[in-house]
């Protein structure tokens, strides 16, 4: 079994369902099944096969969720990018993944000009046109499908594999970490280049059948216009965005009650601010 067969799964139980809210558009699981078998016979025409890295650069996009299952039905590894590093950073990552292709949204195209000795760029167009067609399952639980590289803390950043088994049972975890059922309402403003943005919750909401609202990057105003839209049931938010909504004049008045749980972390989170976030 390989993840994409989750879409797929969803696409002929609840075709009509939402997956992905994204900028007043939705994609619903059957849109979604579609996108990621064009993307997957792009990916094979491309060349991509079975243990290849395919990079991708750009904020939060549904299509970097595409690709991630498109390489999971073929066997292949998704290297999402950092977009905060400078083009020498990228170069450094790409000369040590050295993916088939990378694909960068038109906002990055002049960054990827600037990487020295940079793979052969593409543009997003390559899915949103893809066709589809055959591309082999070479995908399976012990195959590497995600790539992600540390914050360089210690010297340059690494590159961490996820296999598709490890990344099954995270979702299999959060699952049980947040009750997240079909029903939820899962809303992602984290970064999807970081396993916290990808993997807490939006992964295992997929794989769920839920719906995920998806940011293309945090902004405090929006992310309590959402909540309220959307009727938000899990989130997750770190410290310093937390802080950010506390700090807005509307944050005592918001309706939050759609929300079941707010997870954090990735610093200590003190009782004290714990307190502080509940007092409204």
């Amino acid at each position: 079994m390989d993840l994409a067969q989750w879409i797929e799964r969803h696409a002929q139980n609840a075709p009509g369902a939402v997956a992905i809210r994204f900028e007043g558009s939705d994609v619903t699981y059957a849109d979604l099944a579609l996108r990621v078998e064009c993307a997957a016979a792009a990916l094979a025409g491309l060349g991509v096969r079975r243990g290849d890295a395919v990079a991708f650069l750009g904020l939060n996009n549904p299509a970097l969720l595409v690709l991630l299952f498109a390489c999971a039905r073929l066997g292949a590894m998704l290297v999402p990018l950092n977009w905060r590093l400078a083009p020498r950073e990228h170069a450094r990552v790409l000369a040590d993944c050295l993916p088939r292709v990378l694909f960068v949204e038109p906002a990055f195209a002049a960054h990827a000009q600037a990487i020295e000795g940079a793979i052969p760029a593409t543009t997003l167009s390559e899915l949103a046109h893809a066709s589809p067609g055959p591309a082999p399952r070479k995908g399976d639980e012990a195959s590497p499908l995600l790539l992600c590289y540390t914050s360089g803390a210690t010297g340059a950043p690494k590159g961490v594999v996820l296999t598709q088994r490890a990344i099954l049972w995270n979702a299999i975890n959060s699952t049980h970490m947040h009750d997240l059922t079909s029903a939820d309402r899962v809303l992602t403003t984290l970064p999807l280049f970081h396993v916290g943005g990808l993997n807490i919750q939006t992964t295992p909401a997929l794989r769920a059948g839920a719906c995920v609202t998806l940011q293309v990057k945090f902004d405090p105003q929006a992310t309590l216009d959402a909540i309220e839209r959307e009727r938000i049931t899990l989130t997750v938010l770190v410290p310093a965005q937390l802080s950010a909504l506390m700090a807005l004049p509307r944050w005592k008045e918001a309706d939050l009650s759609s929300l079941r749980v707010i997870s954090t972390g990735s610093t200590i989170v003190s009782e004290a601010f714990v307190r502080k976030g509940s007092e409204r």
